[in-house]
């Protein structure tokens, strides 16, 4: 196995600036999910409205994130992604007003959440559907894990910075910082250059019909088909444990946001350290295909759920939490540039739009069913359930497809 890795994305000028400002953007990302889950849990000590705040931040993939696939298609990107950042950057100024002036309910919340999540699933869609565009195809892949690096170096970083904000500041300047970072990738983005398009001509039709069109590519596309189905499967039985963590946290360690903070750093680190796994493996080689680790990776990050369901021994669930945060990125990584490789402009918004409805909605459906039946079973139980029925759907997957190693 060749584990020597470079970065040849980074010969790239626009994927530099691109990079840093993402930086700062993912790192904010992370710094609102810890600020949003726990002040659900704050203002309402409930599992269930921790639920349905990520689902808020989530759920809009489902119902926007098509729309925006069609739209990434037909629009000047660099503008969409402009002002999707903007907005996202100016509601959570907004959020900062509302807690500073002791305004802010969780009726008010919720709707910071949700327009949050719908700004934040158009920015999901540009984000995956531009690096194509600022990179050659040749490092597109390089490009991907460094894209990865970067996000989960943000899911280490961001809410441990949250959480010693937190700490040793308070909530009302963590939120401001928060809107700070995010403000980094609009200056950013307005120094880029994006390669023109390059797609064939195809009549336009209505924004329903035309994602259908993609939907429809992507189905006919054993691969990506394949790729799709695995991110369903994992979206929906193991990503949600992720986003009930603040509930984890809370209602069975009684760590505060502090311990929710190390919580999602840790999983952050077990990310990190799957992403620059990844980045040394394809360095050289662009892999065609399914790898087998994305399977063993599957049923490994289904294990690590039931551990933390099981445990009541924090490093325990701490080490549990690691490898959730690595199996998570293995398929989130692999399962991507599976698909960016089979697709060019043409589809790739739609594509990557119902990918990302897969890894984002789903999630977002399990966190808040999760947190639903963690209320009534008790979140220990939940999590096991969960798991026991995400091993049991992906064995029927291989055995339906009849995968072969």
């Amino acid at each position: 196995m060749n584990l020597s890795i470079s970065f040849p994305s980074f010969q790239s000028k626009e994927f530099q600036k691109y990079t840093a400002g993402n930086f700062f953007a993912m790192n904010g990302l992370w710094i609102n999910r810890v600020i949003i889950g726990w002040l659900g849990w704050e203002l309402t000590n409930l599992a269930s409205w921790v639920g349905f705040l990520s689902f808020l931040l989530f759920a809009p993939t489902i119902f926007a994130g098509p729309i925006f696939g069609v739209i990434v298609d037909r629009i000047d990107i660099k503008k969409f992604a402009i002002y999707t950042q903007s907005i996202i950057s100016a509601t959570v100024l907004f959020l900062w007003v509302l807690y500073f002036f002791n305004l802010l309910n969780i009726i008010n919340l919720c709707i910071i959440a949700l327009v949050i999540g719908i700004f934040t699933s158009a920015d999901r869609i540009t984000r995956h559907t531009l690096v194509p565009r600022i990179i050659e195809k040749k490092n597109l892949v390089n490009a991907l894990a460094i894209h990865g690096i970067n996000f989960n170096t943000a899911r280490l970083l961001g809410p441990a910075f949250a959480g010693v904000l937190i700490q040793f500041t308070s909530f009302s300047f963590t939120i401001f910082i928060n809107f700070l970072c995010l403000l980094a990738m609009p200056i950013a983005l307005i120094t880029i250059k994006v390669a023109e398009k390059v797609s064939e001509e195809k009549e336009r039709k209505n924004i329903l019909s035309e994602f259908f069109d993609g939907a429809k590519f992507a189905i006919s596309h054993s691969v990506i088909l394949e790729a799709c189905a695995i991110t369903a499967l994992y979206s929906l039985f193991a990503r949600g444990a992720i986003e009930i963590l603040p509930a984890v946290a809370g209602g069975i360690f009684s760590v505060g946001p502090e311990g929710l903070g190390h919580m999602m750093a840790t999983a952050g680190a077990g990310a990190l350290v799957a992403a620059i796994f990844i980045a040394m493996r394809r360095s050289k080689n662009q892999e065609r295909g399914i790898p087998f680790r994305v399977y063993f990776s599957s049923f490994l990050g289904l294990l690590a759920v039931i551990i933390l369901g099981i445990s009541s021994n924090w490093y325990v669930a701490l080490s549990a939490i690691f490898i959730m945060g690595f199996c998570m990125t293995i398929n989130g990584i692999d399962l991507q540039a599976v698909v960016q490789l089979e697709l060019n402009d043409t589809y790739r918004g739609r594509v990557m739009s119902l990918w990302i409805l897969l890894v984002i909605g789903l999630a977002a459906i399990s966190s808040i069913l999760m947190g639903a039946f963690g209320d009534i079973l008790g979140i220990e139980n939940t999590l096991i359930s969960f798991s026991i029925f995400g091993i049991i759907s992906l064995i029927t997957l291989l055995l339906t497809i009849n995968k072969k190693y």
